[in-house]
């Protein structure tokens, strides 16, 4: 008898219940580390290489935002919220939030929203997730302006939306099929895997 569990893991018996579990291990480690990878990608290399164009000052593409999203778009919401929970301490941790312990919230409700919302009511393809990926920069964008409200405690000019988080918004876009590519890959290893 062969099942099928939400994440998409595939098992014959109750008696393979090790594997799977083990399979669910697997893929937390590989998000884990590939999470890791790309917020040290975001917060150290991207942060410093600056974006000439328009007269930006610079932005930094939220990666590990868009890989919380990825992952709830292709694997689910259970998966995609988790995801986006531990990027988003990893993200904050990092010094690219001010500490107040909201990002890890936006994060998580971003990667079940993409699983709930992504993939059940769009097409299970990029363009659909480049679409999201934009909705999903934009309320990025609107816990930004929040976030420099509550500790700035004044409303950011339109400079500084300018030069801050256009930038940032349309950076996290550029970057949507980047992300998707590196999650779809994992996925179709791991299935590839599965079938030998």
């Amino acid at each position: 008898m062969i099942r099928q569990s939400r994440g998409g893991i595939r098992y014959r018996s109750a008696g393979s219940r090790r594997t799977v579990l083990m399979e669910q291990i697997t893929l937390i480690l590989i998000l884990s580390v590939t999470g890791l990878i790309l917020i040290a990608l975001e917060t150290t290399i991207l942060s410093r290489i600056p974006t000439p164009f328009f007269g930006w000052s610079g932005g930094t593409p939220a990666l590990g935002f868009l890989f919380s999203m990825a992952v709830g778009f292709l694997y689910g919401e259970h998966e995609g919220g988790l995801t986006g929970m531990f990027c988003g301490w990893i993200t904050d941790a990092a010094g690219a939030g001010e500490g107040i312990i909201l990002l890890p919230l936006l994060y998580f409700l971003c990667g079940y929203m993409s699983g709930t919302v992504g993939k059940r009511r769009l097409a299970h393809n990029l363009p659909s997730f480049v679409v999201f990926a934009i909705f999903g920069g934009g309320l990025y964008c609107l816990y930004s302006v929040g976030e420099a409200v509550i500790t700035l405690r004044e409303i950011p000019p339109v400079l500084w939306i300018w030069n801050g988080l256009f930038p940032v918004w349309l950076l996290t876009v550029i970057f949507s099929p980047l992300i998707y590519a590196v999650v779809w890959g994992e996925k179709r290893l791991r299935e590839s895997k599965g079938k030998l």
